[in-house]
């Protein structure tokens, strides 16, 4: 079972390079998802590592929600969080990475860090994992930093404030990998700190958009924000909508077709 500061850390990562919104629930997002005909009531939409109270606006709004979580500590607070919901949401504790399903939703809608936070082999295994778990047809949204509006305002050190707990970070760019070293102090009102290092990749737009359409995404747009804003090179997030292939109408053949013994 992950202790508190392992919490701390999951969190850190979610959350990392882009402004906390607004609203936890993204009701913003889930509007421009709606009017795009991406999601509606009744869609099947499976959410990884999303808060607690976007996964409780899917349900509100009728979709029937699975809710992938990778600790069970943070399941059971999402879950007691939530509390009851008109539409019962699926919980599920599993690694994103190896998702089980085959062709059960319509929408997998990912706003944590889910792209760059290991290797990109892992990244691609994702990817993988969720076209796997898309009906045809079905739409991939998950978000990223922006990397140019990081490095533009980029720190060495910095330090901030999580849950009453005092967070000390030095981040380190290397330009020829494209990642990001990044070394968190925890520091415990008793004094006590703890030392938490990740190695971040940080993909451009173009890059991400590369490695889904290698894939197998057949459309990809990069929203700026939640209201859909086409990317630019300044927009506090980027959010990938990344679209599979429907199937054919009609069975496709491709040769002769032999029918009896030669």
């Amino acid at each position: 079972m992950a202790n508190q500061s392992e919490l701390i850390v999951h969190q850190l990562l979610r959350e990392f390079g882009r402004p906390a919104p607004d609203d936890p629930a993204r009701r913003r997002l889930l509007e421009t998802l709606v009017q795009r005909g991406i999601v509606r009531s009744g869609s099947d939409v499976l959410t990884l590592l999303a808060p607690p109270e976007l996964v409780g606006e899917l349900a509100a709004r009728g979709a029937h929600v699975t809710a992938v979580e990778p600790l069970d500590a943070l399941l059971e607070c999402a879950r007691q969080q939530i509390g009851t919901t008109p539409v019962p949401i699926h919980w599920v504790r599993r690694d994103p990475h190896r998702l089980p399903f085959r062709r059960a939703f319509d929408l997998v809608l990912a706003p944590a860090l889910v792209l760059g936070a290991t290797s990109q082999e892992h990244d691609e295994e994702l990817l993988r994992a969720v076209a796997t778990a898309l009906r045809p047809g079905g739409t991939f949204v998950f978000e990223l930093p922006n990397r140019e509006l990081l490095l533009r305002d980029f720190v060495e050190r910095f330090w901030g404030e999580l849950d009453g707990l005092l967070v000390l970070a030095h981040q380190r760019w290397d330009a020829t990998s494209g990642t990001l070293r990044i070394e968190w102090q925890l520091v415990w009102p008793h004094g006590t700190r703890e030392k938490y290092e990740r190695t971040l990749r940080l993909y451009t737009a173009s890059e991400v958009v590369q490695l889904c359409r290698r894939l197998g995404s057949a459309t990809i747009e990069c929203w700026g924000d939640d209201a859909g804003t086409p990317y630019g090179l300044w927009s506090p997030r980027l959010l990938v909508v990344a679209r599979t292939e429907s199937e054919p109408a009609e069975p496709l053949v491709v040769g002769e077709t032999h029918t009896g013994e030669r």
